[in-house]
């Protein structure tokens, strides 16, 4: 968490910034406590005067293009989340700032919020020295495309390599699909009626297309609800998702399933909850 429509969602409402003359990036005093920003400010004072032509989403990851050719790979870690307010507003509810950005003839600014600091904020030098990035370079199918390529889906499906795995734990490597997470993979699988302990090679070519059309429906849901809420999740104006008013199992162990009646099951698969109906799911 955040998961992809959340990440989605955040990037939608940074877009008003595009096209902006940035004032400045300013690493915050309390970003300097970590190793991952301490003494790194001179590394975003050449931003000053550039102009943001354009973010990009890549799985969970936000990539910021400026006209200075330099781009900057952003991520929102377990926590993390851009809150966009006015430039002379009271943030003191902000306390674990990490990122600060003005721009030029503008009153509103940006900031990114980390609580947890598992977040990202790093500078590279090109477009091309990003997307060989290794976290960036083995992403999978987006979820998030559309129509969803349930033909590459099928595919990335055949590799050996994940053959024998459960495929609720498949759905969560962003190398087969990324921008999936614990939340919407057990809503996936819900709606699909795929028990995640099944192997991959046991899924039938149609239940695949079915999870596909599932996996596609489910984060496309949750970006027309502004995602998730269960903790702390907020968007860039501070509102919460309401994605996790229409789960069905994330969440919900002992619950009664609200198909068949059934108790929720809760399993843990690479150290992750899973949440599902026995009944429902085969």
């Amino acid at each position: 968490m955040p998961e992809g429509p959340e990440v989605e969602y955040t990037l939608r409402s940074l877009k008003e910034f595009e096209g902006k003359v940035i004032h400045s990036i300013r690493l915050s005093e309390i970003s300097q406590k970590y190793e991952k920003y301490k003494g790194r400010q001179s590394e975003f004072v050449e931003f000053s005067g550039s102009i943001l032509n354009k973010i990009e989403r890549h799985g969970k990851f936000l990539v910021w293009i400026f006209n200075n050719k330099e781009v900057i790979l952003n991520h929102l870690g377990m926590s993390g989340k851009w809150v966009i307010c006015k430039k002379n507003e009271d943030n003191r509810e902000i306390k674990y700032s990490k990122v600060i950005i003005e721009f030029e003839n503008s009153q509103m600014i940006a900031i990114f919020d980390d609580t947890r600091n598992f977040g990202q904020f790093r500078r590279f030098e090109n477009y091309d020295a990003v997307m060989n990035y290794r976290s960036i370079k083995k992403l999978g199918l987006d979820g998030l495309e559309l129509p969803f390529p349930i033909t590459d889906f099928k595919n990335v499906l055949k590799q050996n390599k994940i053959l024998n795995k459960a495929i609720g734990r498949v759905l969560l490597d962003q190398t087969v699909v990324a921008g999936i997470g614990n939340i919407y993979k057990s809503e996936s699988l819900f709606l699909a009626k795929i028990n995640p302990l099944r192997a991959v090679k046991n899924l039938k070519s149609i239940e695949i297309e079915v999870l596909g059309k599932a996996v596609s429906e489910i984060l496309q849901k949750a970006v027309n609800s502004m995602g998730s809420t269960i903790h702390t999740y907020r968007n860039p104006y501070g509102e919460e998702g309401s994605a996790q008013k229409w789960h069905q199992v994330y969440g919900k162990e002992g619950n009664n399933c609200e198909v068949c009646g059934t108790s929720i099951s809760r399993i843990v698969q690479d150290k992750r909850s899973t949440f599902y109906c026995e009944h429902c799911q085969l």
